[in-house]
Parts: structure tokens; C-alpha cells; sequence
């Protein structure tokens, strides 16, 4: 395995406007799992081709183990990528789709056994290796498509949403053996997707990206606890928090005075675990209204208005359904404050 290395990379497609990827720089360690994060369009597949060397970036380059790629062919890169689609042959068998980058690669068909074996066993397909990718399931195809790259112990793995084809409860379930799986074999990995519960329950590390630009890089509890701008910080967490102007916290009877940074253009997150709520009245607590009660097991959401102003909570109180009116606080000490005017994290000492 090795470290993967991306700097300065740009990329613009002939006639467009605007750069889809605009200087992307960070690394990837070696056997570190960093997902590529953002929704659809920001150029997360376009810089996972551009690492596989399936796309030519304008500028800036990359790098393998500290040796240039820019001039090396996808072939030569020893990355195994593993699509959306899955990519499977039809006519071949799993066992043949699986050996297949190996025969190509001439291996001795003793070590082509041996691995494709190994590596049936290890994801439980050892009882499909005959079968057609036709007479297979969804989970069982991708299971086919992670066993063909697994075989060829690359240096690096490349995923674009592998999981997206699947249904919620496997792709629940091939999260966790994703995970597992990818410790065991020590693998460096590159993965693409828009999904936040997959990013932040599988990496080590997540890059956000939108509109082609880096938003934040950092740890899933970094990036959760300390979003660097309101874009991240209402795109990760479900649901996704509240973002209250100055003037909107004041209205509702919030002020927020000795806590707060000292000037206007300041908007405050709240997220919406961070809000309790009481079906009783509390003292010092704000009275608003109940529009929506959205039950869902261990957590019920709350969407609140007040002062003309709506926000959301999560509580983990069985809230009554004609209960119409709900008071409640927040744990100020949760609270971020972010410039409203450029959307960027403000820390609470400036």
C-alpha cells in the first residue's frame, strides 16, 4: 500500500465556464480510509478518475508512494477501482470476473487459484464462483465487483458509491463489513460518496467538497463538532442543524449576551439535538408551537416556530400527538457562531 498525494489539482472541461475542481490539495496516508464528500456535481468522481488516471487534470499533480503519476498509465498506477455499476461481464462466471485483471496480468494460474480462493472465502462467495452475475443479487454483484479488486492486493482502492445500488437495509450491513474488511487488508482507500452516514461512520478522515472547492478536511468528530462553515454544517448531521440570524435569536427571546462573539453579522447553529423541549412550561425556557411531529423510534423530531422563525429539535421524549405547544432551551455551550455574510466559522473568543 501506499500514500496517496494530490496538489494543486485543477481541472476544466473544454468550453465550461467555470473549473469543476479548483486546486485540491491533501493526502491520503497510507492504510487510511478518506471518503470524498459533497452532493451531486461537486466533482467527487471527477477527482477519483483523475487519481485512477482516467482523466487528465489541467493542473497540478499527483502522486504514489512519493512518485509522480502525471506521466503514468491507468494500468501502471496499481490502483483497483471499483464502480457504481459494478462493471461485471456478463457472459463470464463470478469466478472468471473475479481472476480476470489477473490472467490479463499473466499470474500463474496456481497463484490466480489460490487468491481468487482466498478472496471468495473471505467475502462469502465461495458458493457463486460458477453462477453468472445475471442469477446474483444486488449485494451479491457488489460483493463480486469488491472481490475482483481485493484479489489483485493493490496499492490503492478506489469506491465511487458502491453502495448507491443497493437497498437501505444491505447497504446498512455492507457499510460495517466494508469497514472491517478494508482494516483487515490493511488498505489504503479513496472513497467517493454523497452519503453522510456512510462518510462519517467509515473514514478516518472525510474531505467535504462543493462546487469543486475543498470545504473542510478533518476527522468525522472534527468535522461534526467544529464545522468550518455553515455549508458543512448543514450538510453533515440528520437532521441538519439550525442556522438562526442574530436579529431571529433576539426575536424569539434568545440573547445570547457574554457568550457570543461581539459583532452583527452573526449567524448561530444550533443543532437540533442541542435544543431540549419540555411539553410543560418551564421557567426561563421559550414558548413556541408545534407545526410537525415526526416520531421515528429512540428520537422524535420537533419542527418549532416561534416569532416567525422555524427550527427544528430531536428529542427522545414520546411526544404527544395533540400536544401542540412545546416550550424550550438551548445547550448554549453547543452553539456555533458563523459570519452570516460569508458563512464562515467565527470562534466565540473574537
Amino acid at each position: 500500500m501506499a500514500e496517496v498525494e494530490l496538489s494543486n489539482i485543477s481541472k476544466i472541461f473544454e468550453g465550461a465556464v467555470r473549473p469543476v475542481l479548483s486546486d485540491i490539495s491533501f493526502t491520503v496516508k497510507d492504510t487510511e480510509f478518506v471518503s470524498l464528500l459533497g452532493p451531486s456535481g461537486c466533482g467527487k468522481t471527477t477527482l477519483l478518475r483523475i487519481i485512477a488516471g482516467l482523466e487528465e487534470q489541467t493542473s497540478g499533480n499527483v502522486a504514489i508512494g512519493a512518485r509522480d503519476m502525471n506521466r503514468v498509465a491507468p494500468r501502471d498506477r496499481d490502483m483497483a477501482f471499483v464502480f457504481q455499476n459494478y462493471a461485471l461481464y456478463p457472459h463470464f462466471s463470478v469466478r472468471d470476473n473475479i481472476s480476470l485483471g489477473l490472467r490479463l496480468r499473466k499470474i500463474a494460474k496456481t497463484e490466480i487459484e489460490a487468491r481468487v480462493t482466498a478472496t471468495a472465502g473471505m467475502l462469502g462467495l465461495d458458493a457463486l464462483l460458477e453462477r453468472k452475475p445475471r442469477s446474483l443479487s444486488g449485494g451479491q454483484r457488489q460483493r463480486v465487483a469488491l472481490a475482483r479488486a481485493l484479489v489483485r492486493n493493490p496499492k490503492v482502492f478506489l469506491l465511487d458509491e458502491p453502495l448507491s445500488n443497493l437497498d437501505a437495509k444491505l447497504r446498512d450491513k455492507t457499510r460495517g463489513e466494508l469497514r472491517m474488511l478494508f482494516k483487515k487488508v490493511k488498505g489504503t482507500v479513496i472513497y467517493v460518496t454523497h452519503d453522510q452516514i456512510e462518510a462519517m461512520t467509515m473514514s478516518d478522515k472525510i474531505v467535504i467538497l462543493q462546487d469543486g472547492r475543498i470545504q473542510q478536511i478533518g476527522t468525522p468528530s472534527e468535522i461534526y463538532e467544529s464545522p468550518a462553515n455553515i455549508f458543512v454544517a448543514t450538510f453533515i448531521g440528520t437532521p441538519q442543524m439550525n442556522i438562526l440570524t442574530k436579529k431571529e435569536m433576539r426575536a424569539i427571546g434568545c440573547f445570547l449576551t457574554g457568550t457570543e462573539p461581539g459583532r452583527e453579522d452573526l449567524a448561530c447553529g444550533i443543532r437540533p439535538e442541542d435544543v431540549e423541549a419540555s411539553a410543560a412550561p418551564r421557567q426561563n425556557w421559550i414558548e413556541g408551537a408545534v407545526d410537525l411531529c415526526e416520531p421515528a423510534g429512540a428520537l422524535t423530531t420537533l419542527t418549532i416556530s416561534v416569532s416567525g422563525t422555524t427550527l427544528r429539535c430531536s428529542t427522545t421524549l414520546k411526544w404527544p400527538t395533540d400536544q401542540t405547544s412545546v416550550w424550550f432551551t438551548f445547550q448554549r455551550e453547543h452553539i456555533h457562531f458563523f459570519s452570516s455574510a460569508e458563512g464562515a466559522r467565527i470562534s466565540s473568543g473574537t
